[in-house]
C-alpha cells in the first residue's frame, strides 16, 4: 500500500462469492474489503479503484457513476449489510482514474488526491478561553499527536502468526493526550529559575485532544473541555508530575512523557455513552522521549497514575480468528454494538498496530446518527 491510511487505491478482486437467494447480485472481496457488486461484471483478478468506508466522494463522480443515492450524507460511503452480508466499500472502474490523470496505476496506488476523494473527519469541537483571555497560542513540538493507524482491511499482511500482539477494546469517545513535556523554549524567568537550582523548570504539563492543544503550564488553560474536566477528575497533573519526579533519576525522559487515551460517556458522542453518568477515561499508549513503551509498560504506567487502561481482551500470537472473536461483541447489558478492537505488537512497534472496526457499529452509527469512528 502507498498509503496505508488511503480511503481509496487500486486493488485487485481476490475472489467473487455468490450471495444466497440473490439473483443479480454477488460479493466481490478485494483485499480485506467485501463489496456487493452486479452479478458478472467483474472478475477474479481485475484492478479497481476501492472507496472505503467514510470515504467522501464527489458528487460530479457519484453523479456520473449513478451512485450519489446509496451514499450517506455528506457523500460518504457507507456500510449496509444485505442478505446476511457486509457490504463496506464502493468499486470504481479504472476508466475513471485514466480520466482525471495520466498516472500509471498499480495495485496499492493512492488514488484519493486523483479521484478528490477525502476522509470525512469530524468538526473540531469550539471551546472558550477563561475569562475572555485572548493569547496568540503556540504549541509546544514536543506535545505530539497520537499516531494514526490504518484499518487492518487495508494491512492484511502486517501480523504474522509468530506476532505476539495485545487485543484491547476501541472505545468510542474523544481522543485525549496528557504529558510532562520539555518546553520549547525557556523565558528568563525559566532561565534565573534554572540558575537557582528548580530541575524541573524545563518541563511543563501540557493537555489537549487529538490535534490541539488545550492548555499549558506556560500559556494557561481553556475555562471548561472535557479533557480539563477529566484531568482535575483523576488528578491527572499532579500524579504525572510525582510520576515524572519519582522516576526522573531512571528513566532518560528526554522530550518528556505523554499518555494517550479516550475519554468517553454522556455527551461525548451522540446516542453512545456506553450507558454512564458521567465522563470516564481509558488509556491506551504511553511515550517516552518521543518513543511508544511496549503494552505491558504502557498498562502500568497508567495504573501508576491511577487511570484507567482500555480493557484487555487478550494476549497472544496473531491469528486469522483474532479478527472475528471480539470484533462483534456488544456493549454489556445491551444490544448495541462496540466500535471494535485494537491489534497491536507487544513490543510497541509502530509498525505493527491497527484496527478492526465491527460492521455491525458503522450500520448502528448511521441509523442512530452517533459520532464518527476515528
Amino acid at each position: 500500500m502507498e498509503n496505508q491510511n488511503s480511503v481509496c487505491f487500486v486493488a485487485k478482486i481476490n475472489e467473487i462469492k455468490p450471495i444466497e437467494g440473490a439473483d443479480n447480485i454477488e460479493l466481490g472481496v478485494i483485499g480485506g474489503w467485501n463489496c456487493i457488486i452486479k452479478k458478472g461484471e467483474y472478475k477474479v483478478n481485475d484492478l479497481v479503484v476501492v472507496a472505503t468506508t467514510d470515504a467522501v466522494i464527489p458528487q460530479r463522480l457519484s453523479d456520473s457513476m449513478n451512485v450519489t443515492n446509496y451514499l450517506r450524507n455528506g457523500q460518504r460511503v457507507r456500510t449496509v449489510k444485505l442478505r446476511g452480508v457486509y457490504s463496506e466499500c464502493l468499486i470504481i472502474p479504472m476508466s475513471y482514474v485514466s480520466i482525471y490523470s495520466n498516472k500509471i496505476y498499480n495495485e496499492g496506488t493512492d488514488c484519493m488526491d486523483a479521484l478528490g476523494i477525502f476522509k470525512y473527519e469530524p468538526p473540531a469541537r469550539p471551546v472558550q478561553l477563561a475569562s475572555g483571555r485572548k493569547i496568540k497560542y503556540k504549541d509546544n513540538e514536543n506535545f505530539k499527536v497520537y499516531y494514526k493507524f490504518p484499518n487492518i482491511k487495508n494491512v492484511e499482511r502486517m501480523f504474522t502468526e509468530k506476532d505476539e500482539v495485545e487485543v484491547t477494546r476501541k472505545i468510542h469517545g474523544t481522543n485525549a493526550r496528557y504529558g510532562i513535556v520539555k518546553k520549547s523554549k525557556l523565558s528568563i524567568w525559566d532561565k534565573i529559575k534554572r540558575f537557582f537550582g528548580n530541575e524541573w523548570i524545563e518541563y511543563e504539563y501540557v493537555y489537549g485532544s487529538h490535534n490541539v492543544e488545550k492548555g499549558s503550564d506556560t500559556q494557561g488553560f481553556y475555562d471548561t473541555d472535557v479533557w480539563r474536566t477529566v484531568a482535575e477528575k483523576y488528578n491527572i497533573r499532579q500524579n504525572l508530575w510525582a510520576l515524572f519526579k519519582s522516576l526522573h533519576g531512571n528513566y532518560k525522559f528526554g522530550s518528556g512523557i505523554i499518555v494517550y487515551g479516550e475519554i468517553y460517556g454522556p455527551g461525548i458522542q451522540k446516542n453512545y455513552d456506553y450507558g454512564l453518568k458521567e465522563l470516564e477515561y481509558a488509556g491506551f499508549d504511553v511515550t517516552i522521549n518521543g518513543e511508544y513503551v511496549p503494552c505491558g509498560s504502557s498498562n502500568f504506567i497508567h495504573k501508576m497514575l491511577y487511570l484507567n487502561y482500555v480493557p484487555v481482551l487478550a494476549v497472544e500470537n496473531y491469528s486469522e480468528e483474532l479478527l472475528t472473536k471480539y470484533t462483534f461483541d456488544k456493549i454489556e447489558g445491551t444490544k448495541v454494538p462496540h466500535e471494535g478492537v485494537v491489534i497491536k505488537a507487544v513490543d510497541g512497534n509502530r509498525h505493527k498496530v491497527a484496527k478492526v472496526i465491527n460492521p455491525d457499529y458503522l450500520i448502528y452509527g448511521e441509523k442512530y446518527n452517533i459520532g464518527d469512528s476515528h
